[in-house]
């Protein structure tokens, strides 16, 4: 895997696609440190346009297995972005006020919405997602790693995608990225 791509297991782009923007912050909540991560691909077509996509898909009627394997249906939608700020998700807890500092975090894994069935609504979840349309993520595993001798964090992250646009609720597409050299973020407004 390299480093500063997204990946979606199965799509048809097993190189994945650039990370475009990505953040990592920290907010104060009742004496709780809560984590919010915000990312944001290229163009899945960026780097390279499929031949028999979009045109070319239609006059030659070219059939996909399912749409998650459909260069014309990522064409469509354009990009993800993965947050839990874009839309107001809640993030999630990362330690007590006394805890944070880098050296807190460095090989600490956090495991985020393990069971999203369990949820009595998908906004209670701590992150939101548009790839093929507004999906759902899950099943996150966030790992933090201190770079060597530069102060700033590896981030390796994988998931589980629900593709809930086309009514399909089960989480059975895997995501995965690894983000080099990101800065430990201030903590935003230590009163609370």
């Amino acid at each position: 895997m390299q480093p500063n791509r997204i990946y979606f297991a199965g799509n048809p782009w097993p190189e994945g696609h650039p990370v475009k923007e990505f953040q990592w912050s920290a907010r104060l909540i009742n004496g709780e440190v809560w984590f919010d991560l915000h990312l944001k691909s290229a163009d899945y077509y960026s780097e390279r346009d499929i031949d028999g996509s979009m045109e070319d898909a239609d006059a030659e009627g070219v059939e996909y297995a399912s749409d998650w394997e459909a260069p014309i249906v990522w064409e469509n939608y354009h990009a993800c972005t993965l947050s839990s700020t874009y839309w107001q998700s809640r993030g999630f807890k990362a330690c007590s006020r006394q805890e944070y500092c880098p050296e807190f975090f460095d090989g600490r894994e956090f495991s985020v919405d393990p069971a999203p069935e369990q949820a009595e609504d998908w906004d209670d979840l701590a992150f939101h997602i548009y790839l093929l349309g507004h999906d759902s993520a899950a099943k996150h595993r966030i790992k933090f790693e201190k770079a060597a001798e530069t102060g700033l964090f590896n981030i390796r992250w994988t998931g589980k995608i629900a593709p809930a646009y086309t009514g399909n609720y089960e989480y059975t597409h895997d995501f995965s990225v690894y983000l080099e050299n990101v800065e430990f973020p201030a903590l935003a407004d230590a009163a609370g």
